[in-house]
């Protein structure tokens, strides 16, 4: 069966980060001293960085998870370069800004295109499930070649949206807790950050699988930029759980000869 189509995400709740950030928090008190909110914004920066190990977000991405509505970087992107070009940014923390202007014209083009303007108001809000309930439902286990959900159902990408151009394949996330999560691609609203609640990963990928079996992997996260190392990482793991050597493994960013080399020792069916 296709991975559980995500519901479009409430309003963010109001985090003692953008409270601090705003200056007062849920109940309009003032906000903590800001030693205090220099200590939560370093702890909270400091979950983002990764491990040995670990792969963490490619730097245009650390601003969708320092957000603390997760404000879709092609809405976010070009706010940030109307605030620099304001002069606001001397004075105005860029969230704030944004929360402040939810009726600011934006352009959503990429230079050399036609205009698209839109609402910076409009932005979708990227999912980052940091509760382990709202996780639930994209946990995945592998055993004896099959992949299924923690009740036994068998996953099945088939009608998975997937990234553009990619439809049949599901976001795939083995996080720095060695846990699998496979879901559903939903364009600013469910990414490889959303289950990994945008801290650093073990691996990152796209998956296609067919009535729990793995068919293809490909190589691709635009939030993590996985490389080699994640795919070593993904493959260890999996090893012993499923037969790699019939899994086509796609890497369109690496060298062929170096994907060869790291798909080497799993080539032959192992018994």
């Amino acid at each position: 069966m296709p991975p559980p189509r995500p519901e479009a995400p409430p309003p963010a709740a109001s985090s003692r980060l953008a409270q601090s950030i705003k200056g007062v928090d849920h109940a309009g008190e003032p906000a903590p001293r800001p030693l205090e909110r220099f200590r939560d914004a370093a702890r909270f920066v400091a979950a983002l960085m990764p491990r040995e190990g670990e792969t963490g977000l490619v730097d245009e991405e650390l601003r969708e998870a320092r957000d603390p509505r997760h404000r879709y970087r092609e809405y976010a992107q070009p706010a940030h370069r109307q605030w620099v070009a304001s002069g606001d940014n001397a004075r105005e923390n860029f969230f704030a800004w944004m929360d402040a202007r939810p009726q600011l014209e934006i352009n959503l083009a990429r230079p050399g295109q036609p205009p698209r303007m839109a609402r910076l108001g409009d932005a979708p809000q990227v999912s980052y499930l940091s509760d382990a309930a709202a996780r639930q439902p994209y946990l995945a286990e592998v055993a004896d070649g099959v992949w299924r959900r923690p009740d036994g159902t068998a996953i099945d990408t088939t009608g998975s949206n997937g990234k553009l151009g990619m439809p049949g394949y599901a976001i795939l996330v083995l996080d720095r807790d060695d846990r699998l999560f496979v879901h559903d691609a939903v364009l600013g609203r469910l990414h490889h950050t959303s289950a990994s609640a945008g801290k650093p990963v073990r691996a990152a990928a796209m998956i296609e699988l067919r009535e729990g079996k793995a068919r293809s992997l490909v190589l691709s996260s635009g939030h993590y930029m996985s490389d080699l190392d994640d795919l070593e990482r993904l493959l260890a793991f999996l090893d012993g759980k499923m037969d790699l050597s019939k899994l086509a493994v796609l890497a369109p960013h690496e060298d062929r000869a170096e994907l060869a080399e790291v798909l080497a020792p799993y080539r032959q069916a192992r018994r």
